[in-house]
């Protein structure tokens, strides 16, 4: 509490200004999703919005000389101008954790949390079954207030479920569109199936380290198969598990994507979607492409990790494969039927759609703009 009433006073010496922006993701080690996501759009729009500086904050040496090689206005580690720019601009917006930030600097500020997936898995206090509420003192001595934070929702469902499980009130949920998914909605009016069909596979980090079963198969026969069907196989595993895959790199058509990538930036070119107990899904439907899951290891999940905050197969519109060889046959007959697949889950997609995403045929972020004005 004493650090944090220094820190306000030390404030004023530096007057903050609505027309300054600051962002930062991922602990200040990647440049991507919805922090990613905002700070190009608020940069693309920087005249229109009435809008001097948006900085991106870094604590990785290549992503602070890759954005300033673009010309953007991108600040490092704990440097003078990083602690400057953090006190000049009253508006901090963060992915998930202050610590993407110099969040103990954010006293005095619009501190705007844009998290990151709607919650179809259990988090904070649905994890426990018990709704904490912060007192007068927990806000107070939090690091730059960042308890009294703004948190983004996509719809009405999104935003009963954070504000429970993360103990802050409705009026400080705000609902929009998640800005990472601004190419997905482009995809929508492009709808167009590659000519070589592709596959983007994202497994779930699980709370035990397990082996993915498709480690296990005979991937060079498999890979034979997608070749003779012209299908390329994209998966991003988990960081912890990706030297698990590494071998995959002799097979023509297995593509390992490296952490460092952003999938946003992929995702609007995916045919078919596959994930298990991810959110990522509920992003991917604006495009309008196909979903299927392979949840091989369900009991478990429930029974010995977080389990869901919703019923998981009301909000997984697609075909659940719960072996290797049923993914692979899937994935297959998906390709080669297409349109009778999606005509299929067509009802699902538009039930999950209208639950999860409030803005369905563009993007919005007036809630966000709105703050930002002050």
């Amino acid at each position: 509490m004493f650090f944090n009433l220094m820190i306000y006073l030390l404030s004023f010496f530096i007057p903050k200004s609505n027309s300054y922006i600051l962002v930062g993701g991922w602990y200040g080690k990647r440049y991507a999703d919805n922090s990613k996501g905002i700070f190009e759009y608020l940069n693309e729009n920087k005249e229109a919005l009435n809008l001097k500086r948006v900085i991106w904050y870094t604590k990785d040496e290549a992503i602070y000389n890759t954005l300033s090689n673009r010309g953007y206005d991108v600040v490092y580690g704990y440097s003078g101008k990083a602690i400057y720019y953090h006190f000049r601009s009253k508006t901090h917006i963060i992915d998930q954790n202050p610590h993407d930030i110099l969040g103990f600097l954010s006293v005095r500020c619009n501190r705007i949390n844009l998290w990151h997936g709607f919650p179809l898995k259990k988090i904070g206090n649905l994890i426990t079954g018990h709704e904490q509420e912060f007192t007068i003192f927990d806000k107070l001595s939090s690091g730059g207030f960042w308890i009294d934070q703004y948190v983004l929702a996509t719809s009405n469902l999104s935003r009963d479920l954070l504000t429970r499980a993360m103990g802050i009130k409705k009026e400080k949920c705000i609902i929009g569109s998640y800005p990472r998914t601004i190419k997905l909605y482009e995809r929508k009016r492009n709808n167009e199936i590659n000519k070589n069909f592709s596959v983007l596979y994202l497994p779930t980090l699980r709370g035990k380290k397990e082996r993915n079963p498709l480690l296990d198969c005979n991937l060079e026969s498999i890979n034979k198969r997608l070749l003779e069907e012209g299908i390329s196989f994209l998966l991003k595993p988990h960081p912890a598990s990706i030297g698990d895959w590494n071998f995959t790199s002799l097979l023509s058509n297995f593509h390992i994507i490296g952490a460092e990538k952003d999938v946003y930036d992929i995702l609007p070119d995916i045919d078919l979607l596959i994930t298990d107990y991810s959110s990522v899904h509920f992003d991917y439907i604006l495009t309008g492409k196909a979903c299927m899951f392979f949840p091989y290891d369900y009991d478990e999940y429930i029974s010995d990790d977080r389990g869901f905050s919703l019923e998981y197969n009301l909000f997984t519109p697609g075909y659940k494969a719960m072996t290797t060889e049923d993914l692979i046959s899937k994935i297959i007959e998906i390709k080669n039927n297409y349109n009778e697949y999606q005509s299929k889950y067509k009802k699902e997609y538009s039930f999950v759609n209208e639950q999860v995403n409030k803005y369905r045929d563009t993007s919005n972020f007036n809630e966000i703009i709105e703050l930002i004005k002050g």
